[in-house]
């Protein structure tokens, strides 16, 4: 995991006015509201971490977005203790309060160095990667291409080669030859089981036919299909449509695949809230 990268980004982060990590405030009507105060880079890493943290919580409780300096402090004082959990855990504060392209790509490249990542996975952090904004690094772009390929998910492929990506063979002869028979494949669905709507959803993102996607991961669900894997195409299928609440509660059920997949869900859906509030 490149730890050293998001250290060194964040070295530079300004510390604040030395005060407490909370404060108490009179209002107006007399009563006292807690907030959070700024947190300095005084002390050790642990301090430091622990202050963050419990300034992070207050604005969270106030429903807040936590404040970004206090954030990047966090994430500074994680790197020089090599959590790399908490750095992960902190990086989704930071891209769901601010949607910098700068901190999805920190956290995008966390992810895909990231222990027990599946081949699915891959290819939904990739499909994540491709539409935040931020630069596309050509490893993981590669990654994304040669699994997509392999498992016959040829507009995926085409679109890792559109960002850098050298996939070999070039999947854009095999996509234009399977889109031609898609009409038939979407017939097919009813008749097919959970497994074959569950891969036909996964092609038909990978192929923009986004309403078709939707319909074939419903139909795979129907079909008793795998709950998380089947959650997580229809809630980009239905993000790519717009359809922003609904794809929230989608990711919020997909549920299955181990601690990757858990996060990618989050990120999915946090993208998911971002496009919604117009961000």
């Amino acid at each position: 995991m490149k730890i050293h990268l998001v250290a060194l980004a964040l070295v530079l982060a300004a510390p604040a006015a030395a005060q407490s990590p909370s404060q108490s405030v009179e209002s107006p009507s007399g009563s006292r509201i807690q907030r959070a105060a700024p947190v300095t880079n005084q002390g050790s890493p642990q301090e430091v971490a622990a202050r963050a943290k419990e300034a992070i919580a207050i604005d969270k409780r106030a429903g807040k977005v936590p404040d970004r300096k206090t954030l990047k402090l966090l994430l500074s004082a994680q790197a020089a203790l090599k959590d790399e959990a908490g750095i992960a855990d902190t990086l989704e504060e930071e891209v769901a309060g601010y949607n910098d392209p700068a901190d999805w790509v920190q956290l995008i490249d966390i992810t895909f160095n990231a222990p027990r990542l599946r081949d699915q996975d891959a290819i939904w952090l990739g499909r994540l990667m491709f539409v935040v904004g931020g630069p596309v690094s050509a490893n993981d772009a590669a990654m994304v291409g040669q699994i997509a390929s392999q498992h016959g998910y040829f507009g995926d492929a085409v679109a890792a080669k559109a960002h850098g990506a050298p996939v070999d063979p070039d999947p854009g002869p095999r996509a234009d030859e399977d889109k031609k028979t898609m009409a038939q494949q979407i017939a097919g669905g009813q008749a097919g089981d959970a497994s074959y709507n569950a891969k036909l959803a996964e092609a038909l993102y990978g192929y923009g036919m986004y309403p078709e996607a939707e319909a074939a991961a419903r139909l795979a669900l129907q079909k008793g299909g795998t709950a998380g894997d089947n959650q997580m195409v229809l809630g980009q299928s239905l993000t790519a449509q717009k359809k922003y609440d609904d794809a929230v509660a989608a990711f919020g059920q997909a549920n299955g695949g181990g601690a990757v997949t858990a996060r990618i869900a989050r990120l999915w859906a946090d993208y998911a809230k971002i496009k919604k509030a117009g961000k």
